[in-house]
């Protein structure tokens, strides 16, 4: 394009020069269109036939000038209006016009035109002529296949959930210790591992499915309680043995037996009463206790083992782990109001969740929204797979700004951290490179790579991240009294962008730009030239608005800090695919899961692969012009979230035709034929583990034990990696393996 500057604005004889340009990537809202090699030559154009008059509009929309650029103008009108008359062929992709330029048999731009038009083109006449479909490469390419990774623990104690009194209301925070270990008699959720709906029926699974976790469990609690009963009506199929005591080590053992069977005759629930507590010797009574823990039957010998082997194994066939859902990233939110909420929301490293709490929630401590960076590096290291993180929204950084609530007299545009290798994101770089005393000192493992996401979905009107972003955005802009924004600023030649008085504007592009921050941020802690290389920055959005979110943004993010290939790894979207994923234009499918049977349900499924081929064609060459590569951040099969109600027909059609043997040969279809075979470079599948619901079977196992030979949607998964089942179980399973330990969590 710089070439094409020069040439226009130089005398006729400097013309006189030959150089190979590229056609303009237009780009529809619709559809982002294929972007076009074609030559074209500057020799023999004079100052006059630049100037048509026509020219301007094209000049203005796309930043060129040249003759043969100039003859793609009747791009910008309809096919009924095309400039036949000056060289071009239109035709149309999903509503939206492109033009070429006239061009010979061996693909050389004519001028002038119609009269040397080439046979194949409709230069006199006008006429719309569709393109080709996409060119298939001539054999199957492969991706990275990764996956959306939790954890099962060895010690289910770690599943804990806030505590309440005995007579069943919600425990005060000043009744726990600031790990949030009870300090009275409480009554406790362990873990609830019931069919989803059984605590308000009808149930969503037909079948009633749940995790065999029979076998006698062991229970130590530091302290002692005079009796400990399960405290729910509903479990069934779970019985307490005799307690000890210790009095040496001041910890109480007790024996919970899970029998075996199918619910409802076992319920997989563990809500347990403790009454008459004592902290310590020393303490008085109804002082409560200070550990707890719940081992697996298999592991009473190693209770501290940190990840079971089942886990082990189930994480084995995949490249990198993204654990975006295990992390809580959709759960930050506004912590204040006043001016200036979202500075206030903000939170240090210190407000994170502690591997020494007792469990994870947000009165406990701010960011207190699922699993401690500890777990997950000590996860990612057993496992040894890449790591793939998603920053919290609220993190604070060199460039986000944490104040004072205006509520309780703090000033809205003062910044409270002065030293930003203080702030969450740097510390957070600083950790995952070195690690801190709970990992031993070890970060990351040196061969391993870090895929990073500025929070995740941050456009998705549903989450409060995007409510986050939009606002810290209009503060900064309309905040004169701080530093200048720079999310309002005009793109240079590119006039159509236009984002004054845009607030979603100034959201998206302080997207696009917190993926630069941090990629900065990680370059200076892990060194100069890790940038895309082990350090892997994802910018992640919405295709269904590719203009927008992707076109105008990165144009932008390009205008202000240089090309993208810089600093980002990677062009990320939500690469689901079925009958209600949405399609290129945002439209979800119609489709009645009420009267459909299960071969036309799975047939569903691979007509919305089928249905991708055009988006996932035009989003890899969109990539490909800006040196990057593509992933889907979340993958496989979609569903509507709470589209079918509990009991019905349509709901227990979908989840029987999620475990449909069908589904393997989908899964496996989406993956090489729509992704991999048209130039996708990673593909995360969503979800490793989990349950049927109303809410999607986004599970590729249901259960951590269910392996080998494994549901339909885990088969493809090993077919595709090329996994042998029978080869990851012995080494999960081998007393050799390196394993992650913590120190017991019994005080």
């Amino acid at each position: 394009l710089e070439l094409a500057r020069s040439c226009s604005s130089r005398s006729d004889a400097s013309l006189e020069k030959t150089a190979m340009l590229r056609t303009i990537l237009i780009i529809g809202t619709a559809a982002l269109l294929t972007v076009v090699a074609a030559e074209a030559q500057c020799a023999g154009k004079t100052e006059a036939n630049m100037q048509r008059p026509w020219c301007t509009n094209i000049k203005g929309l796309n930043n060129v000038n040249t003759s043969d650029e100039c003859a793609a103008a009747c791009c910008a009108h309809t096919a009924s209006n095309p400039y036949a008359s000056d060289g071009c062929t239109a035709w149309s992709l999903n509503g939206w016009n492109q033009c070429f330029l006239c061009t010979d048999a061996g693909n050389q731009t004519i001028e002038p035109a119609p009269t040397k038009c080439s046979a194949k083109t409709n230069c006199s006449t006008g006429l719309i002529t569709q393109p080709p479909p996409p060119p298939l490469p001539p054999a199957p390419q492969t991706g990275k296949l990764g996956g959306e990774a939790s954890v099962e623990y060895v010690d289910y104690g770690r599943l804990l959930r806030w505590p309440s009194y005995l007579n069943g209301t919600a425990f005060a925070q000043s009744d726990l210790t600031p790990e949030g270990w009870p300090t009275t008699d409480c009554s406790i959720c362990v873990f609830d591992g019931r069919p989803i709906g059984a605590w308000a029926p009808p149930m969503d699974d037909p079948e009633t499915r749940q995790a065999d976790l029979s076998g006698v469990w062991t229970l130590k609690i530091t302290g002692k309680a005079e009796s400990i009963t399960l405290g729910d009506p509903a479990i069934k199929g779970i019985t307490l043995g005799a307690s000890s005591y210790d009095s040496g080590s001041n910890i109480q053992t007790t024996p919970i037996t899970i029998a075996k069977g199918k619910y409802p005759e076992v319920v997989n629930l563990v809500v347990l009463t403790f009454a008459g507590t004592q902290a310590n010797a020393s303490a008085g009574n109804n002082t409560g206790f200070r550990g707890l823990q719940l081992i697996k039957p298999e592991y009473t010998s190693k209770p501290d083992q940190l990840f079971t082997d089942d886990w082990a194994a189930l994480m084995a066939p995949f490249d990198h782990l993204r654990w975006m859902g295990a992390l809580g990233t959709n759960s930050y939110s506004f912590l204040c109001g006043g001016d200036n909420a979202p500075g206030c929301s903000v939170i240090r490293w210190e407000d994170r969740a502690l591997p020494s709490y007792a469990f994870s929630d947000p009165k406990l401590c701010k960011g207190c929204h699922g699993l401690s960076w500890e777990y997950v590096l000590l996860a990612a290291n057993e496992a040894h797979k890449d790591l793939w993180i998603n920053v919290p929204i609220t993190a604070s950084a060199p460039t986000v700004c944490r104040t004072a609530p205006t509520t309780s007299g703090g000033d809205p545009r003062k910044c409270l951290d002065t030293d930003p290798t203080l702030t969450y994101e740097y510390q957070l770089a600083l950790f995952l490179k070195n690690g801190n005393e709970f990992t031993n000192n070890t970060g990351l493992h040196p061969d391993l790579n870090i895929y990073i996401e500025h929070s995740n979905e941050v456009w998705n009107f549903g989450f409060p991240q995007y409510a986050l972003n939009k606002a810290m955005a209009e503060w900064e802009v309309l905040n004169v009294s701080t530093k200048k924004s720079n999310l309002a600023n005009p793109v240079r030649g590119r006039p159509d962008i236009n984002c004054t008085g845009n607030a979603e504007c100034w959201a998206h592009r302080r997207h696009a730009r917190r993926v630069y921050e941090i990629s900065q941020t990680f370059q200076k802690v892990f060194g100069a030239g890790s940038i895309n290389k082990r350090i892997r920055p994802v910018y992640a959005s919405w295709t269904i608005q590719l203009q927008e979110y992707y076109n105008n943004t990165l144009a932008w993010l390009e205008a202000e800090y240089g090309p993208p290939s810089n600093y980002m790894y990677a062009l990320a979207n939500a690469q689901y695919f079925g009958p209600q994923a949405q399609d290129a234009h945002g439209k979800m499918g119609e489709f009645n899961y009420s009267t459909a049977t299960i071969p036309e349900v799975i047939q569903a499924f691979h007509d919305g692969a089928d249905a991708n081929v055009e988006m996932t064609y035009d989003f890899v060459q969109f990539a490909k012009t800006l040196n990057l590569k593509v992933a889907g951040y979340e993958s496989g099969p979609g569903y509507a979230v709470g589209g079918q109600k509990p009991g019905s027909k349509g709901l227990n059609t979908l989840i029987e035709a999620s475990r449909d043997p069908g589904m393997k040969t989908v899964v496996e279809y989406d993956v090489r034929e729509t992704c991999w075979r048209h130039g996708w470079d990673i593909y995360n599948y969503f979800a490793i583990e989990g349950v049927v619901s109303r809410y999607g079977c986004w599970g590729a196992t249901e259960t951590w034990k269910d392996r080998n030979p494994g549901p339909p949607k885990l088969q493809a998964i090993y077919e595709l990696t090329g996994t042998k089942p029978d080869e990851i179980e012995a080494w999960a399973f081998n007393p050799a393996r390196p394993r992650a330990f913590e120190a017991s969590r019994l005080q």
